[in-house]
């Protein structure tokens, strides 16, 4: 199947049309995702490019952010990549210290909404994944 790939300068602005366009393609190859899923879908994505236009790339439109996704067996697998220094995000896990939490929410939501999260390149490289479909 084909992947939903864009590119796109750190401007906040572009963050709503890119989710628009990828929700696109989910529907169209993934045509069971019902409408809860999809606002699922359309909160992780839009923290996590919001997260690489602010906290990685800190609003620099000359650097760049990268959105891949990908539709196989009910599940949708996606990778968000920008070209900051990166973070350290194991810092995100269970802290009640106040700069973590006040930066660190967005990543806890994607955590609860998403099956799978993982960082790579220093924080720099976001993977998730979601499965649609299964309704207990």
């Amino acid at each position: 199947m084909k992947k939903f790939e864009v590119v796109f300068s750190s401007n906040i602005g572009q963050v709503n049309k890119v989710v628009k366009d990828a929700q696109d393609y989910i529907r169209q190859n993934l045509p069971i995702v019902n409408s809860d899923e999809l606002f699922d879908l359309r909160l992780i994505l839009s923290e996590l490019l919001v997260n690489a236009v602010i906290h990685g790339n800190k609003n620099n439109q000359n650097k760049l952010v990268r959105l891949t996704l990908s539709v196989e067996n009910n599940t949708v697998y996606a990778s968000v990549c920008d070209q900051g220094e990166g973070f350290d995000y194991n810092r995100l896990k269970d802290s009640d210290e106040p700069s973590v939490m006040e930066h660190g929410r967005g990543i806890s939501l994607v955590r609860a909404l998403a099956d799978s999260i993982t960082f790579k390149k220093s924080g720099q490289k976001i993977l998730f994944s979601k499965r649609v479909g299964f309704h207990v």
